[in-house]
C-alpha cells in the first residue's frame, strides 16, 4: 500500500467514512511527517492535541478526516494566528474565520497554521521571524507565495490540503513552483472574513492541493454549495499569448489575446499600504525591508492618482468582459524559470513573477493551476474548473445548475 501522505484528500476522506482506516491514523501519520520536515519551515504553529481529539471524534463530511494546514493568515479560535508577523507572535484570535470553519465543519483536521511571506505580501516566502520556507520540490528556488508554506508542505506529503489567500499569485504561483495545485474562486465567492487583509479589493480566499479534483472537492465545501461542472469538450480554449507559448500545448491552441491592462500596481500598492498605513507607523522597524519598500511606494499614491487608476481599473474590466469570447485562457503561470533561492525581494521581482497572474486579480476572475504549473483562467468558475480537471486527465460528469 503506498503511504498515507501520498493519498489525496478525496482517497482519505472516502476511506475514512468507509471505517478503512481512522482519521487518528492519519492525523499521527501527518503529524510525524512535519516533525521529520521541520527544516522546511512550512509551518509557523503546530496543533497536534487538537488535531487528535478532533480525530478522535470521527468526523464525518465530504473532508472527513483530511489533513489541513491553514495558511497563517485566517484567523483561528484559540490557535495563534501572526498574519506572518512578529508583530503578532502572541496574538490569538476568538474567532474563525468562515472559510476555516467551513472546511472543518466538513470534516477536515487542522494540524495548524502554515508559514508564509510576511503579511502574506511577497513571492518569496522568506519570513524573518518564522524561517525561510524551503520549496521541497525544488531546494534551491524560492516556494513562490506568498502560500509558500502551504504548497511546500503538500510537496513534501505534510498535509493533503491547503487554504490560502490569492491577491496577486499567492495561491496560484506557490502551486506552480511546487509542482502542486490551486485555485482561485472569483472574488467573493469564498467569505473573506477573519482574514488579515493585504488588498481588499483584490483579495481571494481558496484551496491547495496536489491535485485539481482535491481543490474541486475543498472548494464546493467553501463555496457552500457543489458547483456544477460542465462538458469540458464545449468549452471555447484558447492560449493567452500575452504570457507566451504555453509549453505543454504543442501548438494545438490558438492563441487570444484580453485588451492591454494598465499598469495597476501602484493601485495595488496603495490599497495594501492603506491597510497597514497605522500599524506600519507604530512598528516601522518590525517590517521587512522588502515590505517597508513597498509601503513607501504606496503611502507615496495620491488620492487624485488613485481615483485616476481606479477609473481606469473599472474601463479595462469593461473591456476585458466585452471583448473576451472564450470560456478558457490557458497560460504558463509565470514567466521562465524559477528564481534561486537566495534573490532578492524586491518590488520587481514580485512584479516579474506575478505578470501572468496579477490581472486576473484586477478582473476578479477565476484562474487555476495544474500541478504541471499551467494556468487556467475564464469568467465562471465552473467552466474554469471543468476544463482544468479535463486537462488533469480526470473525467468530468457534467452536472446542471441548481435551480
Amino acid at each position: 500500500m503506498d503511504a498515507l501522505h501520498a493519498w489525496s484528500a478525496r482517497r482519505i476522506a472516502d476511506a475514512v467514512r468507509a471505517g478503512e482506516i481512522s482519521a487518528e491514523e492519519v492525523t499521527r501519520h501527518h503529524l510525524d511527517r512535519i516533525a521529520e520536515h521541520e527544516h522546511l519551515h512550512a509551518v509557523i504553529t503546530l496543533t497536534p492535541e487538537s488535531a487528535l481529539a478532533r480525530a478522535r471524534e470521527v468526523p464525518l463530511g465530504p473532508l472527513a478526516g483530511v489533513p489541513l494546514l491553514v495558511k497563517d493568515i485566517f484567523d483561528t479560535a484559540g490557535v495563534r494566528t501572526t498574519y506572518g508577523s512578529g508583530i503578532f507572535r502572541d496574538h490569538v484570535p476568538v474567532h474563525s474565520a468562515t472559510s476555516v470553519r467551513r472546511l472543518v465543519d466538513a470534516g477536515a483536521i487542522m494540524l495548524g497554521k502554515a508559514n508564509l511571506h510576511e503579511f502574506a505580501w511577497g513571492v518569496t516566502s522568506r519570513n524573518r521571524a518564522y524561517g525561510a520556507v524551503v520549496n521541497s520540490a525544488r531546494p534551491d528556488r524560492i516556494p513562490g507565495g506568498s502560500s509558500g508554506g502551504n504548497a511546500s508542505a503538500l510537496a513534501a506529503g505534510l498535509c493533503a490540503l491547503g487554504l490560502g489567500t490569492d491577491t496577486g499569485a499567492s495561491i496560484r504561483l506557490p502551486a506552480a513552483a511546487c509542482g502542486v495545485a490551486g485555485f482561485k474562486p472569483a472574488f467573493g465567492s469564498v467569505p473573506a472574513d477573519g482574514l488579515w487583509p493585504l488588498a481588499p479589493s483584490f483579495d481571494h480566499v481558496g484551496p491547495l492541493a496536489r491535485t485539481l479534483d482535491d481543490c474541486a472537492l475543498a472548494f464546493d465545501v467553501l463555496r457552500g454549495a457543489p458547483l456544477p461542472r460542465v462538458d469540458a469538450a464545449t468549452l471555447r480554449v484558447r492560449e493567452l499569448a500575452a504570457a507566451g507559448t504555453a509549453p505543454t500545448t504543442e501548438g494545438f491552441l490558438e492563441e487570444a489575446s484580453l485588451p492591454p491592462a494598465p499598469d495597476l500596481v501602484r493601485l495595488h500598492l496603495a490599497e495594501c499600504a492603506e491597510v497597514h498605513r497605522e500599524i506600519f507607523a507604530e512598528h516601522r522597524d518590525a517590517y521587512d525591508e522588502d515590505l517597508q519598500t513597498k509601503m513607501a511606494v504606496g503611502l507615496a499614491v495620491a488620492p487624485e492618482e488613485r481615483a485616476s487608476l481606479v477609473a481606469g481599473l473599472h474601463a479595462w474590466r469593461a473591456a476585458c468582459a466585452a471583448g473576451c469570447p472564450w470560456d478558457v485562457l490557458v497560460s504558463p503561470a509565470f514567466p521562465g524559470d524559477l528564481p534561486p533561492s537566495d534573490v532578492p525581494a524586491t518590488i520587481e521581482l514580485t512584479d516579474r513573477m506575478t505578470a501572468y497572474t496579477r490581472p486576473v486579480n484586477w478582473l476578479g476572475w477565476p484562474s487555476a493551476v495544474t500541478a504541471d504549473g499551467m494556468m487556467h483562467t475564464g469568467r465562471d468558475e465552473a467552466a474554469v474548473l471543468s476544463h482544468a480537471l479535463a486537462w488533469e486527465g480526470y473525467e468530468v460528469a457534467t452536472t446542471p445548475a441548481p435551480a
